[in-house]
């Protein structure tokens, strides 16, 4: 999976320059990481997103990530404003990251 994102990153910088895409892109390998328990991949992942939206575009990637691996935003998180409060968006986020792994563990 990480050959094929570095890849599609490749493509996406040197064909389109959408920073939008990349961010995107790295927010899905969040998902797959958290997905797997793949606490170096989030990590490295959520780091690539963090540069990716320093300029402020597309911040709260970075909250959602760190709510699909159940973990805390770093203070201050990116001040996004959510429709319900932050602790149910939490919830809604890992509830994603929980019901993908048990689709993968019924799955043969």
């Amino acid at each position: 999976m990480e050959g094929r994102a570095h890849a599609l990153r490749t493509e996406i910088s040197v064909f389109a320059g959408l920073a939008s895409v990349e961010a995107t892109l790295e927010l899905a390998l969040c998902f797959h990481h958290a997905v797997r328990d793949d606490h170096e991949g989030i990590a490295a992942s959520i780091g690539r997103l963090r540069e990716l939206t320093s300029s402020g575009d597309y911040a709260y990637y970075t909250d959602i990530a760190h709510f699909m691996a159940d973990r805390r935003p770093p203070d201050p998180g990116s001040q996004a404003q959510w429709l319900d409060d932050e602790q149910a968006t939490r919830a809604r986020w890992h509830s994603l990251v929980a019901a993908r792994r048990d689709h993968l563990r019924a799955t043969p």
